[in-house]
């Protein structure tokens, strides 16, 4: 047990020293690298995203119940067709409107065209796309199971990370700071959201 201290400072200059050397080694050979390049490539990519602060728009989503969605994925896919490029050159198909209003769907093409953006540029990517679409289903049905304010509240939460954890991961590929203070535009964005989604709840009570 006297040795214990000495054993622990080992371990620990051990682990630093593998955590800056061996660690960031690259076991893949340049073939491999050139091949998942390609693949990458012919998957489809994009040089152009919407760059925005992570926490603002997580607060933005919450606070909106979700309407800021529209108008942050109109923006995000506004700059991913500007910069979208396979090796069929074969451009995406619908409008950053489209796809805005139909944000639900297209949020999973989006998660994949910018992970494989992260990879190709050895940047850390978000969780995948099917992660996110559990996650919001499991928090969906506790929310609608137990009717408890905070559980709504939680289910709300989770639903805003998925585009907080994917814009921050968007951020880091330029990696230069994002500022967090919203704009005008943006907090009327959120309003108007928060508006239209009332307006369509309260349409749907009546109707049902």
């Amino acid at each position: 047990m006297e040795r214990l201290p000495d054993l622990l400072i080992v371990g620990v200059i051990l682990y630093l020293i593998y955590y800056f050397t061996l660690r960031q080694w690259d076991y893949d050979t340049q073939a491999k690298r050139d091949a998942l390049k390609a693949q990458l490539k012919q998957q489809g990519l994009s040089n152009a995203y919407h760059f925005t602060g992570a926490v603002k728009l997580f607060l933005l989503v919450f606070l909106s119940g979700g309407g800021y969605m529209f108008y942050w994925a109109y923006k995000q896919w506004a700059a991913v067709q500007k910069g979208y490029k396979n090796s069929s050159g074969t451009p995406l198909k619908f409008g950053p409107v489209l796809r805005a209003i139909g944000w639900p769907v297209s949020f999973y093409q989006l998660i994949q065209i910018a992970n494989r953006t992260c990879i190709y540029l050895h940047k850390k990517p978000t969780f995948p796309a099917w992660f996110w679409y559990a996650l919001w289903g499991l928090s969906a049905g506790a929310a609608w199971y137990y009717p408890a304010w905070w559980q709504k509240l939680l289910a709300l939460a989770v639903f805003a990370a998925a585009p907080a954890r994917l814009q921050l991961r968007l951020n880091a590929l330029p990696n230069v700071p994002v500022p967090n203070r919203p704009k005008p535009i943006e907090i009327l964005a959120a309003a108007m959201g928060l508006a239209a989604l009332s307006a369509g709840v309260f349409a749907l009570q009546k109707f049902l």
